[in-house]
């Protein structure tokens, strides 16, 4: 291709007159003079190579100048000088090159020619290589890893690399393998009766499309025991938790087996199927952590028998040394659902100590998870259906609670322990006046205080203890079951019988040991009722009932 420019040239002449006077004239010639350039043929070569360039330029003795307009990055460019000899870049794909030459002469203006270079790839293609880099220790046996690597293959070219691994299993038996497309192939040796021979293929492919393939033999040897049983991993859990005894992991030669468990130690659990190779069972009730045990027997369909045990350790459940609420059904705004419902969740009776009552191994009897043991006079246990006992131990908190002896009575014609006595509040503190008199509301003839009463009690070394006292607010309002609502009483008159008429004070009133302080007065005590199961912080110059409780 060529460029083209013209430049005019001026030619002038002069004539003069001879001997005198003559007239002159003048006269002018113009022509144009071509500049042009030609930046040579195009050409197509192969990557890496030399080539040469060489520009033309038309009037002689110009300047020439390369530049590259588009295409691969020669090295060098812009360059001067009409020849030029470069390089071909190393390229991933066929590509074209666009180099442009400028050229100006004397006085000319600039022309351009332009040159297409169209550069062929030249891919080396890549090789591929296999080596087994574990076990450490050949020949491998059941359950090592066997590893088998393509890192070591390569791309010869210069700026080449492996973009993809693609393995495939020739022959051999089924392995279980996560990924067929990784520099690394790993598999665990399986359980096999006799030496099995795998041939592998290997094909990669490196970052220019090009592919090379290799093959790779190995022996797994055969294994000397066909049965492997698999119990699992030993757990840790909670009582009442369900437990999955899982032997699916167990191995064979043969395409089935069954599976038989058995429990080696610990307290006896039920198993949902004991011959299934996955059983289920809920941890019983404990005090203390407990471990069992358990075994299963595979057994291949040839009766060939491997067993493995795993190890249980069941812990108490956080419950608390506290009672729960005594509430063991589920409420919609209406009606009674089942606690299993999603629209009205976490209920009371879905939580804690009372959501388990059905599986809590109890010392005595109670409502729910409520576990009381009757004691006699001695503090001796006796039968959970007696009806001879002075007072109850609480087997969930521990403590020992006075149980009120038979209306013996009118006012103030009653016994030291008769349910109906009534006291005001005197422990500690007399920021009140005292308007309950002895011979009043209780049999005592100096006063009717609580502080009283509990001398009376101590003095007659009741249930075999001498440290009876008024309860703490969290103890008394452990005996009420709200789940007796709409009941006349929130307390278990099985164990607790004897209780007052409502009638005589209109309510069933105990006091607790706790002073209500309302940021005014020390003037009042809490107490809790046990026909509503409500708290109130009552006047300590006001009488009413008290319940006496002991630790062990």
């Amino acid at each position: 291709m060529k460029a083209f420019a013209l430049i005019p040239l001026i030619s002038c002449g002069l004539l003069s007159a001879c001997g005198g006077s003559g007239d002159s004239s003048d006269s002018s010639d113009s022509t144009a003079v071509e500049t042009s350039v030609n930046a040579g043929i195009d050409l197509q070569i192969i990557e890496k190579t030399e080539f040469t360039i060489t520009a033309q330029g038309s009037p002689a003795n110009g300047t020439f100048t390369w530049q590259q307009v588009s295409g691969p990055s020669l090295e060098g460019f812009p360059l001067d000088g009409a020849e030029q000899t470069s390089t071909a870049p190393d390229i991933k794909a066929d590509s074209n090159i666009i180099l442009r030459v400028s050229y100006q002469s004397s006085g000319s203006n600039v022309v351009t020619d332009d040159i297409s270079i169209s550069v062929s790839s030249n891919n080396q293609l890549p090789l591929a290589v296999i080596t087994q880099t574990l076990p450490e220790t050949l020949p491998s046996v059941y359950k090592d890893t066997v590893t088998l690597s393509g890192v070591e293959s390569n791309d010869p070219d210069e700026n080449g690399q492996i973009d993809s691994y693609f393995w495939q299993l020739l022959s051999g038996p089924d392995l279980d393998i996560t990924s067929f497309n990784e520099s690394t192939l790993s598999f665990s040796h399986p359980l096999l009766e006799s030496n099995v021979n795998l041939s592998w293929q290997l094909t990669v492919t490196d970052d220019e499309g090009g592919e090379a393939s290799t093959q790779y033999s190995m022996t797994l040897n055969k294994t000397n025991e066909l049965v492997d049983a698999n119990a699992g991993e030993d757990q840790d859990i909670e009582e009442f938790e369900q437990v999955t005894l899982d032997a699916t992991s167990s191995e064979t030669v043969t395409d089935t087996y069954q599976c038989r468990w058995q429990q080696l130690t610990g307290n006896a659990e039920t198993l949902s199927n004991s011959n299934q190779c996955t059983t289920t069972f809920t941890a019983s009730d404990v005090d203390t952590d407990t471990i069992l045990s358990f075994e299963v027997t595979v057994t291949d369909s040839k009766g060939r028998t491997d067993t493995d045990s795993l190890f249980i350790d069941v812990s108490p459940k956080a419950l608390g040394l506290i009672n729960d609420s005594g509430v063991g059904e589920c409420y919609n705004n209406t009606q009674r659902i089942n606690c299993a419902s999603d629209d009205f969740p976490a209920q009371d009776a879905e939580l804690g100590r009372d959501s388990f009552a059905n599986r809590l191994d109890k010392v005595g009897k109670g409502n729910l998870a409520f576990d009381y043991t009757k004691l006699n006079e001695f503090a001796d246990e006796v039968s959970d259906d007696s009806n001879s006992f002075s007072c109850v131990r609480d087997n969930v908190t521990g403590l020992v609670w006075e149980v009120k002896s038979v209306n013996s009575g009118t006012l103030p014609n009653t016994s030291v322990r008769d349910g109906q006595n009534h006291y005001f509040w005197d422990l500690g503190d007399t920021e009140f006046t005292d308007t309950s008199t002895a011979n009043t509301t209780c049999p005592n003839g100096t006063s009717c205080g609580i502080q009283t009463y509990v001398n009376e009690v101590n003095a007659l070394d009741f249930c075999g203890g001498t440290n009876w006292r008024v309860p703490t607010y969290t103890e008394l309002l452990s005996l009420i079951d709200y789940g007796k609502q709409a009941q006349s009483v929130l307390i278990d008159a099985d164990f607790f019988p004897n209780l007052p008429d409502e009638s005589a004070l209109n309510h069933l009133r105990y006091w607790t040991s706790q002073t209500a302080a309302d940021g005014t007065s020390l003037s009042q005590a809490y107490i809790i009722d046990m026909s509503d199961g409500n708290d109130l912080a009552y006047p300590k110059n006001n009488t009413a009932y008290v319940r006496l409780v002991r630790s062990r």
